[in-house]
């Protein structure tokens, strides 16, 4: 098999929200443009942070031609430190979109296109802005000036060739700034529970869309009714990370086909976790149960998370005591999508062989409740468009992946690049820069505690 086609087909992905810097990321599992099409026009691509990684400001060392920036899985870099004013930004502000690497460090050659149809709006020095018939406004940064193939009123087709993908990036009197090569690509769009036009985490959107290129687009998740449902591990709603090889599949036992496996783990962090994601058809009271398979469940404190209703609750489970179906709680769920139940592995027990039941949930009515409030994220959006079961899917290994909530939209505040640029004036974005001279590295502490897994 060519390296290529292994590249193609080894496509993983870390979860949304999970950032390299180390600070807190937005969770959103919404897809903002659920049609759109990959902005750059080949595969293999890698969005990460162009900062945090070798030839980065705040990198490793090494350079940006590194093997390790070409590599599965991807990584969130929406709400990356930055100064930018960021509603939906845990702390407020961060960077407003995502940095993606095309196939390699050849400057250039590889180009970005229109991820919907629409009209170009507005042409700088280094920068490109593509509005689509909703007002939905695609921001396209760092492509070589001399490569622009599209002009200021021109109306474009979805994957129309908009420019080369370079390292152009100036400051406000015209000097040249040194950065790597990259699109940084943003989504900017109308919040209605914000009531203005902000940046939108465009990390899900690319998933989607770089599933399609690939051939492998993915299944949506299926609204779960009124009356309630099962959600298995085969499901589309269903998704799971960490190091596949501390994920076991176990046929013909549990709900439908099979169920699955892990260890406990001593950890600050999890390292392998799962999440039923929920698209419900209205609002509603329901008892949640999750379903233990006899034999392997045997650990005594496995630690869940619950988002319900705009709320998130943390329960713990003794597996060991019984199997079947076993209730986690009765929660208020609102109609749509961004609500899950998550499960971990870092129990924090010292033992072996204490495993971990991942198989399916079950969601029981018990009391009608008044529709809640529309959260107002425009457009609304599949939950449930990660790729299923796919046990190479973030985080990497033993890295441990984010369980922190998600903090939700700040205060609005003023959008800083909400009006258009004109010609030749590029509006800042502070996507980072690589440094004039020797760079300056930091080396970033992640507390992880003791990492201690019985296999």
């Amino acid at each position: 098999m060519s390296p290529l086609l292994s590249l193609l087909i080894a496509f993983t992905y870390n979860p949304p929200g999970q950032l390299e810097s180390g600070t807190e990321g937005r969770v959103d599992q919404h897809i903002y443009v659920p049609s759109m099409r990959y902005p750059i026009e080949n595969a293999p691509s890698f969005p990460n942070s162009q900062v945090y990684r070798p030839g980065g400001m705040h990198g490793p060392g090494g350079g940006q031609c590194s093997a390790t920036n070409y590599q599965y899985p991807w990584s969130d870099n929406f709400c990356e430190p930055r100064r930018w004013e960021m509603p939906l930004c845990p702390g407020g502000t961060g960077h407003q979109g995502q940095d993606i690497r095309p196939a390699d460090c050849q400057d250039k050659v590889h180009w970005a296109v229109a991820a919907e149809s629409g009209t170009i709006t507005s042409i700088g020095s280094y920068s490109v802005y593509l509005v689509a018939e909703d007002g939905t406004r695609h921001r396209y940064l760092h492509l070589d000036p001399t490569s622009i193939a599209v002009r200021r009123g021109q109306e474009v087709t979805r994957g129309a060739r908009i420019g080369l993908v370079s390292n152009a990036y100036f400051d406000a009197d015209g000097n040249p700034v040194p950065t790597t090569i990259h699109l940084h690509y943003d989504i900017h769009q109308y919040v209605a529970q914000l009531q203005q036009a902000v940046y939108v985490p465009p990390y899900l959107s690319l998933v989607r869309s770089y599933q399609e290129l690939l051939g492998q687009p993915g299944v949506s998740c299926e609204d779960l009714p009124l009356e309630g449902g099962v959600v298995d591990d085969t499901s589309p709603c269903f998704q799971r990370w960490g190091p596949v090889q501390y994920w076991r599949a176990v046929q013909g036992q549990g709900v439908g086909t099979g169920f699955m496996w892990t260890n406990a783990f001593i950890s600050d962090e999890p390292s392998n976790w799962a999440r039923w994601n929920l698209q419900l058809a209205g609002a509603g009271r329901f008892r949640v149960e999750v379903n233990l398979v006899e034999g392997y469940n045997r650990s005594r404190r496995v630690p869940y998370r619950l988002r319900h209703g705009g709320q998130e609750t943390n329960v713990v489970l003794d597996q060991s005591t019984a199997s079947g179906w076993r209730a986690l709680g009765t929660f208020d769920f609102q109609a749509g999508d961004d609500q899950w139940i998550s499960v971990y592995d870092n129990t924090g027990e010292e033992g072996g062989d204490l495993h971990i039941t991942v198989d399916a949930i079950r969601l029981t009515p018990t009391a009608p409740t008044q529709p809640s409030a529309d959260a107002g994220v425009t457009p609304s959006v599949d939950a449930g468009n990660q790729s299923p079961a796919d046990a190479g899917q973030p985080p990497s290994a033993d890295a441990g992946a984010s369980s922190q909530p998600d903090a939700g939209p700040a205060v609005p505040a003023v959008d800083a690049g909400e009006a258009p640029v004109v010609p030749d004036k590029d509006e800042p974005i502070g996507c980072g820069c690589a440094g004039s001279g020797p760079l300056e590295f930091f080396t970033l502490l992640t507390l992880i505690g003791l990492r201690r897994r019985r296999r």
